[in-house]
């Protein structure tokens, strides 16, 4: 077991394996397309690309007593947080203080996950069921390869695959479950899976069912109930020693109650994968096909408001199809080696639904970006020059007009890097990454429920945000720092990012049309925001030490609750994780702290922006015993010392009470 967040871990010639996504490959590791490792040193460290990207595997996923709580294992990595509203079991993901419409480039196996919603809630939600993950890779700043198109970075959520559930080759199958008492919560997944040198083939189901939980104070948090459910299928087949297949499928159903109203939620996901491997290192393609189709349906309002209920029978629906290509070349001309990285990707926003209020129930979206990427070594020396071009168009008809605009921008990164020591590597980055509009932002019309607030008006002139920005930072890889076998990594940095025509939402704004309203305009002049980051794990025969540490310093603009919620971090947070490992490594006994600040906030229906220093600090402790080697138990209880507490960045409402989770997991 480990708490590691993995900077990277494959050479590049396994990244270019496993970029293939969904496609077999026997004993595959897991790797980062950002985190290439270039090659090892003398000694065994690795070197590597210097992107700051963080890799969590199952084993991360599953540390902590065996829960997977995404928003908390999230919230616990530098820099990265989540808008967070315990009814929606949706997951916003934060970086670096930007949040929704896309600013944080949101996938699950490589499927942009692009649902958007205006209202009282996050500005763009992605739907992943945590006991089919496999894993979370977590790239900030500006990507220029698969998976760019955001300004503050980019998170991609993989599933379990064949080779996750069969321990070699032939049939396997995989049980997880858990119970917790504060909610009286239920949680199982069931997989089963084959896997030969030819063919692989996974299906897996998932049920979540909870009640309302209790704060430390012993309240209870009306509709913070669960009821979810969710399957997966997943098939690949070797064409050939060259070429291979892959498919897969995945549903995911909950009923909740959110914004006022109980909904019926299913998001559906569907890839179609081709890769070629030459085997000469200067062909290794990957092509996918994808379709995530996600749609929400108001069914009853429990609101308070007597001018609530009109909604009822409302429909959201977002369908995002497109595909993405991705060739890996390795070669070396004169003294230098090269490994680059070039590709095309396309995806395409289809709004349909009725009854929406102000969210567009129609309209059409096209992004299209190429990309090449270049990760040159001499020795110590490792410099990474990326290029990404990416453009975008919209189409759509809004109470003001129709508007049909489009732009485009040219986006380059630069990183050189530096092998000091043979553990030491200092960096330098400088970026810029452009953020497209949403259709929910440009096309936004019709009136508040209950009216009060005045309408609501589109504007076919909002320009994209463009972030430029740079990293100054080192990586450490050392080993056998107090013992023979242990190992210390992490990465320690500081960034600052400028971010031109930032988008909120303006009252009293008059568009092209001659319409007055509430609408999102660009902010004049340049948004800033800056941080420290601090990430380092310990790795010893007997103890596994983790700290992450996040300063920020942000000046972004307040947002308005219903057309933008606010987005500041907090000033600073940290994270301190420890175990111990007894009986030959299996019972591993540990804990975690927890703490998060004040700072800049602002409060729901509030666009300004206020001081509030009500920190809190949270802990944890879990333990998990190996029965044998098809058999582990594990137990955590959440918030020890049963504070009451509301969390950042959440509904301003009390977080749950102290909560114990048993459960296990079995492969037979």
């Amino acid at each position: 077991m480990t708490f590691k967040n993995r900077l990277g871990s494959t050479t590049a010639i396994a990244l270019g394996l496993a970029v293939l996504g969904h496609a077999v490959h026997a004993e595959e590791p897991t790797i980062l397309l950002d985190a290439v490792i270039i090659g090892y040193e003398e000694d065994g460290t690795p070197i590597t690309a210097g992107s700051n990207t963080t890799g969590l595997d199952a084993e991360d996923l599953t540390a902590q007593g065996g829960t997977i709580a995404i928003d908390d294992i999230l919230r616990t990595q530098t820099s990265v947080f989540t808008q967070h509203d315990p009814a929606n079991p949706g997951v916003a993901v934060n970086i670096r203080g930007f949040e929704g419409s896309g600013r944080v480039s949101t996938m699950v196996d490589g499927v942009p996950q692009n649902f958007r919603y205006t209202g009282h809630a996050a500005q763009g939600l992605t739907y992943v069921d945590e006991n089919l993950l496999a894993g979370i890779d977590i790239t900030r700043g500006a990507t220029t390869t698969k998976g760019g198109g955001g300004i503050a970075g980019s998170v991609n959520f993989r599933t379990i695959s064949a080779r996750d559930v069969v321990d070699g080759e032939g049939f396997g199958g995989l049980l997880r479950f858990s119970y917790g008492n504060n909610q009286n919560s239920k949680s199982s997944m069931i997989a089963t899976a084959y896997a030969d040198d030819t063919a692989e083939a996974l299906v897996a189901f998932s049920r979540h069912d909870a009640d309302n939980f209790e704060d430390g104070s012993g309240a209870t948090r009306n509709f913070t109930y669960k009821d979810n459910w969710s399957g997966l299928i997943k098939l690949g087949y070797n064409l050939d020693d060259r070429q291979k297949i892959s498919f897969s499928a995945m549903q995911y159903n909950a009923d909740f109650a959110a914004n006022s109203y109980e909904q019926d939620l299913t998001s559906s996901t569907f890839t179609f994968g081709y890769g070629f491997n030459a085997g000469d290192g200067l062909i290794n393609l990957d092509v996918n096909l994808f379709l995530a189709d996600i749609e929400t349906e108001y069914l009853r309002y429990v609101g308070t408001s007597p001018f609530g209920g009109g909604s009822v029978g409302r429909i959201m629906q977002t369908r995002t199809t497109g595909f993405n290509a991705t060739n890996i070349s390795e070669f070396a001309p004169g003294a230098w080696d090269v490994v680059s990285i070039n590709g095309v990707e396309y995806s395409r926003d289809k709004l349909a639904g009725s009854n929406s209020g102000v969210n567009p129930a129609n309209g059409d979206a096209r992004r299209a970006a190429i990309f090449t990427e270049n990760i040159f070594t001499r020795a110590a020396w490792e410099i990474t020059a990326g290029l990404r071009y990416d453009s975008y168009s919209l189409e759509g008809s809004t109470t003001s007009g129709t508007l049909d605009t489009s732009h485009g921008s040219l986006n380059p990164k630069l990183t050189v890097a530096y092998w000091a020591t043979d553990w030491f590597q200092p960096y330098a980055t400088i970026s810029r990454a452009s953020r497209s509009p949403t259709l929910q932002e440009t096309m936004l019309g019709g009136t508040h429920p209950g009216g009060g607030t005045g309408g609501m008006v589109g504007n076919p002139e909002l320009r994209p945000e463009i972030s430029t920005g740079f990293e100054l930072g080192f990586n450490i890889e050392r080993s056998g720092l107090l013992q023979e076998g242990d190992r210390l990594s992490g990465r320690v940095n500081y960034y600052r990012m400028n971010v031109e025509d930032y988008v909120i939402a303006t009252p009293g704004f008059t568009n092209a049309w001659g319409a007055t309203g509430y609408a999102f305009t660009n902010v004049p002049g340049t948004t800033q925001t800056s941080g420290v980051e601090v990430q380092l794990d310990y790795e010893a025969e007997l103890y596994d030490l983790g700290l992450s540490f996040t300063k920020n310093d942000s000046k972004l603009p307040a947002q308005l609750a219903g057309l933008g919620t606010g987005q500041y971090l907090p000033d600073s947070t940290w994270s301190l994780r420890a175990a111990r490992h007894f009986l030959d490594d299996t019972l591993t006994v540990g804990g975690q702290y927890n703490y998060t600040s004040g700072g800049l906030y602002t409060a729901p229906y509030s666009g300004v922006a206020t001081q509030r220093d009500a920190s809190y600090s949270l802990v944890d402790i879990f333990a998990s015993y190996k029965v044998n080697e098809s058999f582990t138990v594990h137990a955590k209880v959440s918030n020890l010392f049963d504070k009451t507490y509301v969390p950042w960045l959440g509904d301003d409402q009390t977080g749950p009470g102290r909560s114990i989770y048993i459960g296990g997991e079995a492969r037979f």
